[in-house]
């Protein structure tokens, strides 16, 4: 998984701080190494996963809260990282980063749907399903006339929706 080798990459800077042969060479190599998990996952991820998970209905204004929320942590993440590097060392903070890449991993394997293979409209099902919450679908089948949801004729509280198969 891409979070594993971003953090080893970051656990390998971390190292680089403690040892003192070829230090710079294994600092350049961890970076590198992070960056390039970086890029094959987590950095287009932040704009695939939202993309993929949220309804056409909302999906504008959600993209527009993802980015927000993108942007304020890259703000956070840039304006604090060298006071909190010198205040923790440069060793505990890869070794922060690394930590917390690890736990990002943990999320997206423990609470994160797979999206392959799966049209817009399953993912609506899926969580209107686990939210409880059918608005969206209900939305969904008032903007698009007589829309339903695919392998469903009615709601968990028994109100009818249409069989054809169509969403979008």
């Amino acid at each position: 998984h891409e979070s594993t080798g971003m953090s080893a990459g970051l656990f390998l800077a971390a190292l680089s701080y403690v040892i003192d042969v070829g230090s710079t060479v294994l600092a350049i190599l961890a970076i590198a190494l992070y960056l390039g998990f970086f890029s094959y996952g987590m950095g287009p991820g932040a704009w695939l996963i939202p993309a993929e998970v949220f309804s056409t209905t909302i999906r504008a204004k959600a993209m527009s809260v993802a980015t927000f929320l993108n942007r304020l942590t890259a703000t956070v993440v840039t304006s604090t990282f060298l006071t909190l590097a010198n205040s923790i060392t440069w060793q505990g903070f890869f070794s922060l980063y690394g930590v917390i890449c690890l736990l990002v991993m943990l999320f997206f394997y423990n609470f994160l749907p797979e999206t392959k293979g799966k049209s817009l409209e399953d993912m609506s099902l899926y969580f209107a399903e686990i939210t409880g919450d059918m608005s969206v679908l209900e939305a969904e089948k008032r903007l698009h006339g007589n829309a339903t949801i695919p392998g469903r004729s009615s709601t968990q509280d028994g109100r009818n929706l249409p069989t054809n198969g169509i969403l979008a």
